[in-house]
């Protein structure tokens, strides 16, 4: 054999792989590989003698503390799953809740406004129907004088074309 054994060779040695009569030659006439031998039987040995200290480990209750984590894991899976199909129906109830804010509550008061305007009798003010006195009476605090004071030009001749045509009887011309 030509050259040292490499690091692969003594592993198998270590592990019976190989037949040691195969190396043994090599091994009984280099002074370095015969060192290198002896250092790792004497670490096998050490190795070897370690495996008597250490315990067997106890399977059954390595297999029940797994099983317990599985199981405690599905229990969240299954709570999780159960916290999102909740949040799956909040949305839905938000959205109609905003739905009936924003539809029905100006639906509500167009139509109270509308019931409203339907029951009070229509309180118009015209000139053909109403006499002078009750036009007067008509008035808050102002009377009907201040307010023909306070119209402008245009509102100031419009109001005297109203005037001339109750007078000849005939409708208003706009």
């Amino acid at each position: 054999m030509s050259g040292h054994l490499k690091t692969q060779d003594f592993v198998n040695l270590m592990e019976d792989a190989v037949p040691f009569t195969k190396h043994q030659a090599h091994i009984d006439a280099c002074r370095s590989c015969c060192a290198t031998w002896q250092a790792m039987k004497s670490l096998r040995t050490e190795v070897e003698s370690m495996d008597n200290d250490i315990p067997e480990p106890d399977w059954a209750q390595f297999r029940a503390s797994m099983r317990d984590q599985l199981l405690s894991r599905s229990i969240q899976r299954q709570s999780a799953v159960r916290r999102w199909t909740g949040w799956t129906i909040r949305p839905a109830l938000a959205w109609a809740l905003s739905l009936v804010l924003a539809v029905g509550i100006p639906t509500g008061a167009f139509l109270w406004h509308l019931q409203k305007e339907n029951a009070a009798p229509s309180k118009t003010l015209t000139l053909q129907t109403l006499p002078a006195a009750e036009l007067i009476d008509a008035g808050t605090e102002k009377t009907v004088f201040d307010d023909v004071v306070d119209l402008s030009d245009t509102e100031q001749a419009q109001f005297q074309q109203m005037l001339e045509a109750a007078q000849r009887g005939t409708p208003r011309l706009q």
